[in-house]
């Protein structure tokens, strides 16, 4: 079992960077180096440790975040390895939540990729501390320089190389400390490093490189500043608190090289990480929300001994194991066999052993403490940003931040039995990855499956297919129009029905008008002289509420209309609330068809992140999509390479969208969306549509 830790024992990391620059790799070269595990795997044998899951090792890439751990010194570095394709940004905005600073991987060769301008945008956002790595020195044609350079041009990032290779491509063979001025070479198999004096050759570049980062040390603290203008030099434990102090301030970015892949600098990047990286910060204010109202704020303050607030960040479920809950205590400790309560679903659940985790691999804990990562399992309810807390002193912490949904399927069942167990799958699926949606939308009668991309739509359908046997169909799916009235109108209608007994009679006399885009339907009544008794009045109302439902273009909801009631007649014996209801039905339609009908279609928010290369291409796209481009500017105030279009696009031109831009910039563009406001659409489009919808209903009325 393992040991205990406290706050400022534990360093908590997540390895984000561009797909293929060895994130995977370089866990298990940490883990081997920190003793952990006893060989590298590779994605062609499907033997690393954090892609343990079948669709991993199938398609040979990360698809889900994994953990793993190393003790050092008494230090644990909880480590978590993210996926670095665009369709699995959800698992990394969560990883990089969960901790306090990220290694960054860096190619070689390849140097800034769209994921690592993607990446460094949000640590920008988000002021978090960052170490680049940059891996696979053992490439033809790898240059550090070459990528340091790129760093400083692509994303104006204030870098400090730790260190300088010995050597470059299929020569070299270490790195050197130039804090310590130590040549490191790998050992054992990246098990372990030797440590000896440092070439003749290599030691003027390290001296000039040292001297370099002396003069940057010194900006990290007033006193270090005036120690560096009157010596000119620091030691080496000056040259670290100035780093450090940096670096936790995300003003300077460390950089170290290496290879992963044969343990080059593997050790030198943990013990970098023990010396640099920010313990959790105890004492910390967190505005959190009560349990039973989450929009009132309160404050707590992380630390060892208050009451247990954590937050989950990451569920995997097993299809033998069960569910694993990811979990980061913020205040107070967790033991095993405890009693939390789940404020998000009002659920008191009980937790079973405590784990951390090395890929798949389970190592129990006596503990888990402020600051500490670990696992709890078999939890009933309990999914990812869920808090779990104590009953007693129950707060909703701030939810897990992650990205909308851009890209979504139409799912129809091949076999009607299969309705339950396609939504059952579905369910367990968005519990594990929040930025999957599976909803039935009611007005376009459609069950929908909404996600980040294709490829992660369609590994989802493929578990389906493949580990429950069920198999479905998709298609785009509908567009949710609406319709309005554009100018005012005046109707009436009575209702009036005899047939033996009481009959039914209601009249009703009512005016629209339009309101403003976006603030919906508003009914009034301004009934004087008792034409209408009060008590029907709220039947008058249903009546409008129910007709709202259907437009008369092409049976889409109405919205942004107001409804004045301001005169009917009733009958003493016949009149009753389900005559004006009817009535005012009718007279609604009756109103709509005079005051001018129009179809609106919804609207998107969209950015655009994209290489300005590309620019042209997608400005010209934007338009042929009937879009309206509403800027352009950096993607950050490092004004790198990277640029955003901002517009607003018609939500029918975005259903592809995430593909027909993979195509467009070779996957080097992405792009976020959100809902903005429905507007007009006529002409030769309005008319498409209406035939498409007249077609549709009717294809419905004859099943």
């Amino acid at each position: 079992m393992l040991r205990e830790y406290k706050a400022e024992q534990v360093r908590n990391i997540a390895i984000i960077g561009h797909g293929g620059t060895g994130k995977s790799t370089l866990l298990d070269a940490m883990l081997l180096a920190g003793g952990k595990i006893d060989k590298i795997g590779t994605p062609e044998l499907g033997t690393l440790v954090s892609d343990f899951d079948e669709d991993e090792k199938k398609r040979k890439m990360s698809i889900r975040s994994a953990m793993g751990f190393v003790e050092i010194d008494g230090v644990k570095i909880n480590i978590i390895d993210t996926p670095g394709t665009a369709d699995f940004i959800g698992e990394v905005r969560a990883a990089i939540q969960a901790v306090e600073a990220v290694v960054l991987v860096v190619d070689s060769v390849d140097g800034v990729q769209i994921e690592t301008e993607k990446a460094w945008r949000y640590l920008n956002e988000n002021n978090i501390p960052r170490i680049i790595f940059v891996n696979k020195m053992d490439k033809e044609r790898a240059s550090c320089q070459k990528v340091m350079d790129n760093l400083k041009t692509s994303l104006k990032a204030n870098i400090a190389p730790l260190c300088v290779p010995n050597g470059e491509g299929e020569k070299i063979s270490g790195i050197i400390d130039i804090i310590q001025m130590k040549l490191l070479t790998p050992k054992a198999g990246g098990k372990d490093v030797a440590v000896s004096d440092i070439p003749a050759d290599m030691k003027a570049q390290a001296e000039a490189e040292r001297a370099k980062l002396i003069e940057v040390a010194a900006e990290g603290d007033d006193k270090l500043i005036e120690k560096f203008f009157e010596e000119e030099t620091l030691t080496e434990d000056e040259i670290k608190q100035g780093i450090r102090a940096l670096l936790v301030r995300a003003k300077l970015h460390p950089v170290i090289c290496g290879s992963s892949l044969n343990g080059i600098g593997i050790k030198y990047l943990l013990n970098v990480i023990r010396d640099f990286v920010p313990p959790f910060q105890l004492g910390r204010e967190y505005t959190a929300g009560e349990a039973n109202d989450s929009s009132k704020e309160i404050k707590i303050q992380s630390g060892d001994n208050g009451s247990l607030a954590a937050v989950v960040w990451k569920t995997y479920i097993d299809q033998y194991a069960g569910r694993f809950n990811y979990l980061k205590i913020i205040t107070g400790s967790l033991l095993h066999d405890f009693e939390v309560y789940n404020p998000n679903k009002k659920y008191k659940e009980r937790t079973s052993k405590l784990y951390a985790m090395i890929g798949s691999r389970q190592e129990e804990m006596p503990k888990l403490n402020a600051g500490d990562i670990g696992v709890v399992m078999k939890l009933d309810k309990t999914a990812t940003g869920d808090t779990l807390c104590d009953a007693k002193k129950a707060v909703l912490l701030p939810l897990i931040k992650l990205p909308h949904p851009v890209f979504s399927y139409a799912v129809e069942m091949t076999n009607k039995a299969d309705v339950d167990k396609v939504g059952q799958f579905f369910s367990k699926m968005t519990e594990e990855n929040p930025t999957l949606t599976y909803t039935y939308s009611a007005e376009t009668a459609e069950s929908v499956l909404s996600g980040m991309g294709e490829i992660q739509l369609g590994i989802v359908l493929n578990a389906l297919k493949e580990k429950n046997k069920i198999e479905v169909k998709i298609r785009e799916p509908r567009v949710p129009y609406r319709e309005t009235v554009t100018k005012k109108a005046d109707a009436n209608y009575r209702h009036k029905k005899q047939s033996g007994g009481h009959g039914q009679f209601g009249e009703v006399f009512i005016r629209m008008a339009p309101r403003p885009r976006g603030s919906g339907f508003e009914f009034k009544e301004t009934i004087f002289g008792g034409s209408i008794p009060r008590q029907y009045i709220p039947g008058v109302e249903k009546g409008v509420v129910e007709a709202l439902q259907e437009g008369v273009l092409g049976k889409f909801p109405v919205v942004d209309v107001e409804v004045e009631l301001y005169d009917g007649k009733f009958h003493e014996v016949d009149s009753s609330e389900l005559s004006f209801k009817i009535a005012a039905r009718t007279a609604f339609k009756m109103g709509m068809e005079k005051g001018g009908p129009q179809l609106l279609e919804p609207i998107m928010d969209v950015s655009i992140y994209v290489d300005k290369e590309f620019m042209g291409d997608i400005l010209s796209d934007v338009t042929s999509r009937r879009g309206k481009v509403l800027g352009m500017d950096s993607a950050d105030e490092s004004g790198g390479s990277v640029s955003v279009v901002r517009a607003q696009i018609p939500l029918a031109e975005m259903l592809r969208y995430s593909i027909d831009l993979r195509g467009m910039t070779s996957g080097k563009a992405t792009f976020e969306m959100k809902f903005s406001h429905y507007d007009q659409i006529s002409g030769r489009e309005a008319e498409n549509i209406l035939a498409a919808r007249k077609k549709h209903l009717e294809e419905v009325a004859n099943k």
